[in-house]
């Protein structure tokens, strides 16, 4: 009976090794068939995702205070995490729509970057407008 149980044991183990060399094989294999077409943009409108939040965080505390100074700040950093994320979901995936769409969103970064422009002090501010402008001339070149 033992002997019956080690065969199994050895057998099961010998299938779940060839089973896992073939899975790394196709990794492999996919990985190269199908790079990146646009990583940079889908890097660079993920980081703009991140800072656009940051920026809308910031001033929404701001209205919280009964401070409206930056209702500009809040429309336009909401548009970028709109169509930054979308962006960033259309790059990842090498869809076709990648420039056009970049295009649209290179206008919507640059309307954030100015609006965010105008707060140098506010550290979430300068963050994002850096991050708009990176991401901004990066879909420029793609939507070109």
């Amino acid at each position: 009976m033992e002997r019956r149980a080690f065969l199994a044991a050895a057998g099961a183990a010998a299938l779940l090794s060839t089973t896992d060399a073939r899975a790394q094989t196709g990794e492999m294999r996919m990985g190269t068939m199908h790079p990146p077409k646009y990583k940079a943009l889908q890097e660079l409108s993920g980081h703009c995702v991140g800072t656009a939040n940051d920026c809308l965080r910031h001033c929404i505390g701001m209205l919280a205070m009964n401070d409206h100074s930056m209702t500009g700040c809040i429309n336009t950093a909401y548009q970028v995490v709109v169509a930054c994320g979308a962006l960033q979901a259309l790059a990842a995936v090498n869809s076709r729509q990648t420039p056009a769409f970049a295009k649209a969103t290179a206008e919507i970064c640059a309307a954030c970057q100015r609006e965010c422009e105008k707060y140098p002090e506010v550290a979430e501010c300068k963050a994002c407008a850096e991050s708009c402008k990176a991401c901004g001339d990066e879909c420029r070149k793609i939507g070109a």
